[in-house]
């Protein structure tokens, strides 16, 4: 079973059973923080996680993606919209993939790094 570090960030209540869904698929998520918005710059760094998961708030955009690379390069971000319909992957390939109606398949995929949505 692959075992990845993560992060989350915001994340909005929909988070459970989207993990439900990928413990049955065979990823397992090690949860090594959840972080506050304030404390990114100085945490993400030093905890250098795999996966860093972010909830969007209303209003935001998926840009916090970028500035999360730049803490930590080796990581995958995902960041999920608001109403938990989208998803944009950000890594270090410098690509962006927007994942409509996104599904915990597409989370799945996401974190594994299989299958291929639409790119930006």
């Amino acid at each position: 079973m692959i075992e990845r570090r993560a992060v989350f960030v915001t994340i909005p209540p929909l988070l459970s059973e989207i993990l439900a869904e990928m413990a049955s698929k065979g990823v397992q998520l090690k949860l090594i923080a959840q972080v506050g918005r304030d404390a990114l710059m100085k945490e993400l760094p030093v905890l250098a996680p795999d996966i860093v998961l972010i909830g969007l708030r209303i209003g935001e955009t998926d840009e916090i993606g970028s500035v999360v690379l730049k803490l930590v390069p080796g990581a995958r971000v995902l960041v999920l919209s608001n109403d938990a319909h989208d998803a944009y992957l950000h890594e270090m390939r410098a690509r962006r993939t927007v994942l409509r109606n996104f599904s915990p398949e597409h989370l799945l995929a996401a974190l594994e790094g299989s299958g291929s949505q639409t790119q930006h």
